[in-house]
């Protein structure tokens, strides 16, 4: 009878090892490198248990990244968005992206999976579906707080962001500095205008 309380809860954490060791996998060997064998030694499991939990590599593949990428997102976000000033939550938040060094395995699991994703029109609609969310919450949010264009500046503070990642990761040296004044500045512009 203990077993059978167990068992879901063991099959549960089992599938969990399988995604965090596809997920911690992808950054170090690439994307195609992953493979159901390297998933399953990382995981202290059997090929066979891999295809018990998640159907297909490219499946966990695409179950790992998304989620990792949604929690790096949100992680950084959920802290900004604690802010009351508008302003002052965007340039929380990016001061939360620019701390990871450019070859952080988050970042290095973004880059290969927006790369995979242009071939692979599964994770490409449902990385487009977690980002499209994530502008609806931030316009949501900017537009709860008197910003007089939200959805303008989410958009622009989302494609800011994905340019700047990408531009680190090849520079290292590029600071966030002038694109957090460049943003606050559109944030307080906005606020300003709604408020004339």
């Amino acid at each position: 009878m203990s077993n059978e309380s167990t068992s879901p809860s063991r099959g549960t954490d089992t599938r969990e090892k399988i995604i965090e060791a596809a997920a911690s996998l992808i950054p170090e060997l690439g994307w195609g490198d992953v493979s159901s064998r390297r998933v399953a030694e990382r995981a202290g499991v059997n090929t066979g248990v891999i295809h018990y939990h998640v159907g297909s590599i490219g499946e966990l593949r695409r179950i790992a990244a998304v989620r990792k990428i949604r929690t790096f997102f949100l992680d950084r976000i959920g802290g900004a968005l604690a802010q009351a000033d508008p302003a002052v939550a965007v340039e929380t938040m990016l001061r939360a992206l620019s701390a990871n060094d450019p070859r952080d395995p988050e970042l290095l699991l973004l880059y290969e999976s927006l790369v995979a994703a242009s071939r692979d029109d599964e994770l490409r609609a449902e990385i487009a579906a977690m980002l499209a969310e994530l502008r609806q919450r931030l316009c949501d949010w900017f537009g709860a707080r008197g910003v007089a264009r939200p959805l303008t500046v989410a958009v622009t503070l989302t494609a800011a962001i994905d340019g700047y990642l990408l531009q680190r990761s090849l520079d290292p040296s590029v600071e966030p500095g002038p694109l957090i004044d460049g943003l606050v500045g559109l944030v307080r512009q906005q606020l300003a205008a709604d408020g004339s």
